[in-house]
Order: structure tokens, then C-alpha cells, then sequence
């Protein structure tokens, strides 16, 4: 009998909300039929691969090597941008080439990345590459494929997830994600002062949620490694009103409400 706990790894990321993701799981399963299906997430905004690529690069990291990740956000489907393959650190990678995978993919090791030919596209859906395209690939890969079987190597597009910018009185900083607790998740790594104020409020610098007062607005560098402003209780897009790709000024010091 086969050891379960050798059962391959696939880890699914999308944009596509709670019906799509079914199909691509069903191609999956279809080809093979042993592998334990991991959903990252299928609520990243639409269209959002930056979101995209924060989720799947705070996530790949805590999967065995081995894993595959299937992630799909592709605002180009149907267009000539290219699927790929990617192995880094033992972890393989497939999707669209739109800088979707490559955060996560550096965070573990050097990239290598492989085209999907063009032949595996035939007969696909034009608007759904991820259950005709992108899951049979996981699926082959998942089954012991080498990711040279589909297409030559390639470049890759880059997708650079950026620093803060800090000076002795404020930090800029840009907004990556926003959670469905509301709270914004910042591409800064650092806080670099005991006092912090966002637009005249200030933020309570917290090392859990529950350190500050109900409805408080506070700071913290959560469990992924970012700074992140919450509100106990409450939601910081709602309070600040603040979307993903907003750039923030953090600023030192005391504040008025």
C-alpha cells in the first residue's frame, strides 16, 4: 500500500471566486486522482495579481517540498502571454507568465522557469486556461512530470513586491493586501518608531490585536512578516479607507484624533 503521507501536494490560488475553482480541482482529480488539494485563497480581488502574488508568496513557504502551486489571476487569458513552469527550492509553480508566481518562487530558492507550449493549449477554453491549461499541467506535475516536458526554458516577467521608504519622521509604505478582517496589509517589514500616526490618527503599536483598546486602530508586524494596521474589532480599509496598491505616509511621533 502506498504511504498517504506520500500523496502529492497541490495548493490552488485564484481570483475566481466559489464556483470556478471547483472545475479546475475536478480537472485536477480527473488525472490524478490521489493528490490532497490545498486552497490557498479564491477571494484575491479580481484581476489583483499583485494581491495574488502576496498570498501565494506568504503561503508557498509553510508547504513541504515538492509542493505544487497552481495559481491563476490572469487578466491576460486569451492573449499571447505565455504559461509557465517554475521550479525554485524544490517547490514547482504553474500559471500564467504575468509576474504571479515569481515572488513566492524567489522567497524559496533560484527560479527556473519553462513555457507551456503552445500544444497544450489546444482545444482549451480561451477565458479559462486555469481548469483547461494550467490544472492539467499541476496534475502532470503532481504525477512526476519534469517541468522540461512542457516547453523549452524561458525568462520570466518579474513582479517586485518593493520596500518602504523611511527617513528619520515617516515612512512610505505601499498597501499589498487586505485581509477579510479589513486589516492592510503594507509591503514594509520594519516599525521603526514606538509612536506611529496615519492620516492625524494615532496607531496603537501592538505585538497581538488584543494589546489595544476595542475599535483602536493599531500596528503590528503580523505573522507574515509585514507591517499591518488593524482596528480591534473593527477594519482598517473600512476606517482609513485604503485598497490594495495605495501608497501610505506613516508618520513619527505624537497626534491628534
Amino acid at each position: 500500500m502506498k504511504n498517504p503521507y506520500e500523496r502529492p501536494i497541490i495548493t490552488l490560488l485564484s481570483d475566481f471566486g466559489s464556483l470556478y475553482p471547483a472545475q479546475m480541482k475536478g480537472s485536477i482529480l480527473s488525472r490524478a486522482r490521489d493528490a490532497v488539494l490545498v486552497d490557498i485563497a479564491h477571494d484575491v480581488p479580481p484581476q489583483d495579481v499583485r494581491a495574488g502574488a502576496f498570498a501565494l508568496l506568504i503561503s508557498a513557504r509553510h508547504f513541504p517540498a515538492g509542493t505544487v502551486h497552481l495559481a491563476v489571476v490572469d487578466p491576460g487569458v486569451g492573449t499571447e502571454r505565455l504559461g509557465i513552469v517554475v521550479e525554485s527550492g524544490g517547490h514547482l509553480f504553474v500559471g500564467p507568465d504575468n509576474g504571479l508566481l515569481i515572488p513566492a518562487a524567489r522567497s524559496l530558492g533560484v527560479p527556473e522557469a519553462w513555457m507551456i507550449d503552445q500544444a497544450f493549449f489546444e482545444g482549451a477554453s480561451p477565458t479559462f486556461h486555469g481548469r483547461d491549461v494550467f490544472a492539467p499541467a499541476a496534475a502532470a506535475l503532481a504525477s512526476g512530470a519534469a517541468p522540461g516536458s512542457f516547453g523549452p526554458r524561458t525568462a520570466f516577467k518579474e513582479l517586485l513586491m518593493g520596500s518602504a521608504e523611511i527617513s528619520d519622521d515617516w515612512m512610505e509604505a505601499e498597501v499589498v493586501y487586505v485581509d477579510s478582517f479589513g486589516n492592510v496589509i503594507t509591503n514594509a517589514t520594519e516599525i521603526p518608531w514606538d509612536v506611529v500616526s496615519l492620516a492625524g490618527r494615532r496607531l496603537q503599536r501592538a505585538r497581538t490585536y488584543a494589546e489595544a483598546a476595542p475599535d483602536e486602530p493599531l500596528i503590528t508586524i503580523g505573522s507574515h512578516g509585514f507591517a499591518e494596521i488593524a482596528v480591534r474589532g473593527g477594519s482598517a480599509e473600512g476606517l482609513f479607507g485604503l485598497d490594495p496598491g495605495d501608497r501610505i505616509l506613516l508618520e513619527r511621533g505624537n497626534c491628534s484624533e
